[in-house]
């Protein structure tokens, strides 16, 4: 792979990040650690090595860094699993894998399963410190796009004033990454739930942008576009944890790269390889958008709930 100033600055900066949840807990970045609001954003919900940094970055906030509340996108309205996933995290009441299984469909897999049993888990071993799964009472599924990340959003916000609890928020690039404005190709702009988290919060809202090279989802996903935020990471070889400094202090060879706008991928359940680029979020400057990126190279599908 060629050499570039950023992708030599990314090798000598990047830290490689285990997967394996029973690790020892990740050094977190510091803007992500004192936020009030964590987004934890994934380009591919299917794949499963995003699914297992989502569970070992959860698990470091919540265990150093004094998190106990998760925003699980896909349990809000529309699906109403929030409130019953909180009772079982909580006490242990009900079942866990048919909740996921009336969630929405990226959380109907055994690595989603196995972060929600992390938590019950944790509450078992610190009933005095419990972690809540965020639920409120909503009128009904959102009418548009602009709804749902209003409702995102207000989610985070009003759980943050009613009980304190710094949040993880569990979810995917289109709606976390607070990319303001968000475009989605062809035509589709506005400010998503992490842009309004951002206005509200300021350095209370954090992202994570965990991004993928190449793999299968099970959808044969290609090498990403050249100008794509991830091609920075061509040649790396294992999963990387980055955190992206203030470009005013940066090394030189970078600071561009952290002020240009950013784009990045967004894959859903319907995709197409030969479209791959159309597949993307499109949004303000990269220090603006994201505290840190993961970086996994190769991935391969998510284990489905059975």
């Amino acid at each position: 792979m060629k050499s570039t100033p950023v992708r030599d600055w990314i090798g000598e900066h990047a830290a490689p990040l285990s997967l394996d949840p029973a690790a020892s807990p990740v050094a977190l970045p510091s803007t992500l650690a004192t936020a009030d609001v964590a987004g934890l954003a994934a380009s591919i919900r299917h794949a499963r090595e995003l699914v297992l940094a989502t569970h070992v970055l959860l698990a470091s906030l919540v265990d150093t860094a004094g998190f106990r509340a998760v925003n699980i996108e896909g349990t809000d309205s529309g699906y109403g699993t929030a409130g019953a996933l909180d009772r079982y995290v909580r006490t242990g009441d009900g079942d866990p894998s048919a909740l996921l299984a009336a969630s929405q469909g990226f959380l109907r897999t055994r690595e989603a399963l196995e972060i929600v049993g992390w938590l019950r888990d944790w509450n078992i071993r610190n009933p005095a410190d419990p972690v809540s799964v965020v639920h409120l009472d909503s009128p009904g599924g959102a009418s548009s796009l602009d709804d749902v990340e209003r409702d995102l959003a207000l989610r985070n916000l009003t759980w943050l004033e009613r009980t304190g609890q710094r949040i993880v928020h569990w979810g995917g690039t289109a709606h976390t990454l607070p990319a303001d404005p968000r475009v989605i190709p062809p035509a589709t702009a506005g400010r998503n739930a992490g842009g309004i988290l951002r206005a509200e919060l300021g350095a209370g809202y954090a992202a994570v942008a965990l991004t993928v090279g190449s793999g299968n989802a099970p959808f044969p996903v290609p090498a990403p576009p050249g100008d794509f935020l991830e091609s920075a990471f061509a040649g790396t070889g294992e999963p990387v944890l980055l955190e992206l400094p203030d470009p005013g202090v940066a090394d030189p060879r970078v600071a561009a790269w952290l002020r240009a706008p950013v784009r990045t991928r967004m894959i859903g359940p319907v995709y197409d390889p030969a479209e791959d680029r159309n597949f993307r979020i499109d949004g303000g400057p990269l220090t603006e958008t994201a505290a840190a990126i993961v970086h996994v190279p190769r991935f391969g599908p998510v284990t489905p709930l059975g």
